[in-house]
């Protein structure tokens, strides 16, 4: 592994022989690195050949280099340049790798409402910040998570119905009926998403993937997943995670929501979809983690907290429904 990290230097530094590297925290999917050359510390990445294309690796670095040049509270990685002015190496075996910078800082907390103030601020700026991208000028778009069956090379329809014909693992029939009975809803509803305004979605924009200093959030990374997609998907993924580590605190939540509405209003039309979009979300998630398991990589316990994460969301949203129309009016229209 280390041997593919130093190839992939030999693209960008003509000396890398006295390079300190260290493991990170994040980057399970990934290979990834923090490498230290004179002095100066930066991110090297080797990408899973099964979750990164030249054209998601393009997309990704014409969006940082815009979003690094948008004057923004935060920092965002920014792509090095190779010796021949490339953005990104493609090594002799066909894997792509990249160098980023690096940026100090730790994973923040999701623990008191200034925390989710915190939290809901940075999203809102981001969501308002990929709003001006012109996205009529980018010759791919990624993909929506409506696309489920085409976020993972590994699990298009028929390798997800594969899978939960012949689970790996103990999947409930009532969990099986679950699952079924969202993609319908789903699948019955497709117009939907056309009614509802549509920009790039970061759709990873979890603490996990934020860095904080001195009780500011600092950095955002990960835009693996940045896709043209209905605007309003960002706040169900992120109104999620709040309701996920708060253990639905309402409290935080509209601590979160009052930060996010400085920056970004929702339609009407866009709050009443907050669970049809939720639904997408996990939907997507699962059948990235059934690509995974095709690709060889435990999964067991990572789908099954979402699969149960799903149920607990969807059975939330419904029975606080009203509650949950009234605080986001209040804050957007």
């Amino acid at each position: 592994m280390e041997d593919k990290i130093r190839e992939l230097l030999s693209y960008y530094f003509k000396d890398h022989s006295h390079c300190k590297m260290k493991p990170v925290p994040f980057g399970l999917t990934n290979l990834t690195r923090i490498i230290e050359v004179n002095d100066v510390k930066y991110i090297a990445r080797i990408y899973n050949r099964h979750t990164k294309s030249k054209e998601s690796l393009e997309l990704e670095a014409r969006i940082t280099s815009y979003l690094n040049h948008a004057n923004l509270s935060f920092q965002v990685p920014a792509f090095l340049s190779t010796h021949k002015g490339d953005e990104y190496v493609e090594l002799p075996d066909g894997t792509l790798g990249v160098m980023v910078s690096f940026i100090e800082g730790s994973v923040p907390a999701l623990s008191e409402e200034s925390h989710a103030a915190e939290f809901g601020r940075v999203v809102g700026e981001m969501s308002a910040v990929l709003s001006t991208v012109a996205t009529e000028k980018l010759a791919y778009k990624g993909q929506a998570f409506s696309n489920f069956y085409s976020l993972h090379p590994l699990a298009d329809r028929d390798a997800v119905q594969t899978f939960f014909a012949q689970p790996p693992f103990s999947i409930s029939d009532g969990e099986l009926t679950f699952y079924t009975e969202m993609v319908e809803s789903i699948e019955s509803a497709e117009s939907v998403l056309n009614e509802l305004p549509w920009q790039l979605v970061h759709h990873d924009l979890l603490v996990f993937n934020l860095l904080t200093k001195n009780h500011h959030i600092c950095g955002v990374l990960d835009f693996d997943f940045i896709a043209m997609d209905a605007r309003c998907m960002e706040l169900a993924i992120c109104l999620n995670h709040v309701l996920q580590l708060t253990d639905g605190s309402w409290r935080m939540l509209e601590a979160f929501v009052k930060s996010y509405a400085a920056f970004c209003k929702s339609s009407a039309q866009e709050i009443v979809q907050l669970r049809h979009l939720t639904r997408i979300y996990h939907i997507a998630l699962l059948h990235i983690y059934i690509g995974q398991h095709y690709a060889g990589v435990p999964i067991e316990s990572n789908f099954t907290y979402i699969l149960n994460q799903f149920r607990d969301r969807d059975r939330w949203l419904k029975e606080h429904e009203q509650p949950l129309k009234t605080l986001l009016d209040s804050y957007w229209l």
